[in-house]
């Protein structure tokens, strides 16, 4: 990841980037993990971040949905140069 921070740092690019990390081999359901999932528009507050839903008519989901991240404001870039920054500095216990 080192080297690559400065695309994340504007919205589009980093929501791309969150979404291709949760779902690598597709984007899928959190509820019931299927891969039928339709896009439902954009988030109200972050227009960048992509909302889907299931057909199998669970609520909307967006990439942060269910994770640790979800339910707060800040935006996303934010967490991820917050999680990014130990790592610049050779800090990681990874």
């Amino acid at each position: 990841m080192q080297g690559k921070i400065t695309h994340v740092l504007d919205d589009v690019p980093c929501n791309q980037t969150v979404r291709a990390w949760r779902w690598p081999a597709g984007i899928a359901c959190p509820a019931c993990e299927s891969t039928q999932v339709i896009p439902r528009g954009c988030d109200a507050t972050e227009p960048a971040r992509q909302r889907d839903a299931c057909h199998a008519g669970h609520p909307r989901f967006a990439a942060l949905t269910d994770t640790i991240f979800a339910g707060h404001h800040q935006p996303l870039k934010g967490w991820i140069f917050c999680l990014y920054s130990p790592l610049r500095k050779g800090h990681s216990r990874f």
